[in-house]
């Protein structure tokens, strides 16, 4: 694995990527303490086993200053209470599978700075590409070890990074991406550009060596319609086997068409989404990886991700304007034509609500009230019927 990172480090130096939540403080050390408190209600039909669990998360960020404007390093390090919840059969991510609480150390990384332009990362850390993330919406988040950097040049970025191992929210250990008895690791690299009129363009190519390819492109264009604001969003992303590790042969591609107006406090979106290909859309890429959809068809719970599944989205967002700080969400997305064992007419739904509370103000301004939830239902074939409630509360400061 070092030897691969040594030559990854090199090949960097000059021109690599990534994207990583953490703060880099230029000049001082930054220290940051956290608290996370997350409840999980999911009633499942079909005589599935609900699952219940609750945990206290305690975080500590801490972010070097980069000495003699060269090198620095970042950790954080999460410690999860069990509040309630026992082993189940479908684990909540909120514990561990065995029902217990956890420590992790999500990020631990040097960081280099060769040029004013560029950067090198090397070690553990949160990873935030289209093609391969470490998305953040549980008590704590899974975390990728990884060389990665950037490179900026005026209104673009080029990001390039390699992975061989990685970690699930919910666990104290890294292991190796695997399928089929075989290790490997993930290259892959990016890009991104923002022209004067506001177009913007994000194009991503992902490998991992006899296992599976995928490219991510995205163009957004935000403009006027009469007083109020458009954003068109364009999405596709494109998968294949890269050999046999795989199992079998595998071609899927995503496309997904958006249109969000918004106007002072209310926004509305239609997003369009279509699987095409001969398979469902499967973005993971095996062992302990736990990346996640970045389109607008990926929801609280579902991806509509299936074999030549297509949906449609409807969704408002409203910030209230007499309580500063409230932020509502209203979203359902309906599929159809599914092809499934039973038929390729399958169908369904899921509908979303989300509130979002935080203090504006008082020794506890920052302080951030969380509500969501998901029903889902459909087809018996095709998908259980789940109700899904959660309750987060975040609260986070710097102590230095």
């Amino acid at each position: 694995m070092f030897k691969k990172i040594a030559v990854a480090t090199i090949a960097l130096s000059s021109a690599t990527a990534g994207h990583v939540v953490a703060a880099e403080a230029e000049n001082e050390m930054q220290v940051n303490l956290g608290l996370r408190t997350f409840y999980m209600n999911r009633d499942f039909g079909a005589g599935i086993p609900d699952t219940i669990a609750a945990g206290q998360a305690f975080r500590a960020d801490i972010s070097s200053p980069f000495w003699g404007d060269k090198v620095g390093f970042d950790v954080s390090v999460v410690h999860v209470a069990k509040l309630e919840g026992d082993k189940t059969i479908n684990s909540s991510d909120v514990l561990t599978p065995e029902g217990q609480g956890y420590t992790t150390l999500e990020q631990a990384f040097i960081k280099l700075k060769p040029t004013e332009n560029s950067s090198v990362r090397l070690g553990r850390m949160v990873m935030m590409t289209p093609l391969l993330n470490d998305l953040t919406s549980r008590i704590s988040a899974p975390s990728t070890q990884a060389v990665h950097g950037t490179l900026k040049l005026g209104a673009g970025e080029i990001y390039a990074f390699y992975s061989d191992k990685a970690s699930n929210n919910n666990s104290e250990k890294f292991t190796e991406y695997s399928a089929n008895g075989s290790e490997y690791g993930i290259a892959s690299v990016g890009g991104t550009y923002k022209f004067n009129n506001g177009l913007g363009v994000h194009l991503q190519y992902a490998v991992a060596d006899e296992y599976q390819k995928q490219t991510y492109l995205n163009v957004n264009y935000p403009t006027q319609l009469g007083s109020h604001d458009l954003l068109l969003d364009v999405t596709h992303m494109r998968g294949e086997d890269d050999g046999a590790l795989y199992g079998s042969d595998y071609n899927s591609n995503l496309t997904g068409l958006t249109a969000r107006l918004s106007k002072d406090n209310l926004a509305y979106t239609l997003a369009y989404q279509k699987i095409g290909g001969d398979n469902g859309y499967d973005q993971k890429w095996g062992g302990q990886d736990n990346t996640q959809f970045f389109t607008w068809g990926a929801v609280q719970l579902l991806d509509f991700n299936a074999k030549d599944e297509q949906s449609l989205q409807a969704r408002v967002d409203y910030d209230v304007p007499n309580i500063k700080g409230l932020s509502l969400m209203a979203r359902h997305t309906e599929s159809w034509g599914i092809d499934h064992s039973g038929g390729d007419d399958g169908q369904r739904h899921e509908t979303n609500f989300d509130a979002k509370y935080t203090l504006q103000s008082g020794a506890a301004k920052g302080l951030n009230f969380r509500l969501r939830v998901a029903r889902v239902d459909g087809d018996d074939a095709v998908v259980p019927r789940i109700n899904d409630i959660r309750f987060i509360i975040n609260y986070s400061t710097d102590v230095l």
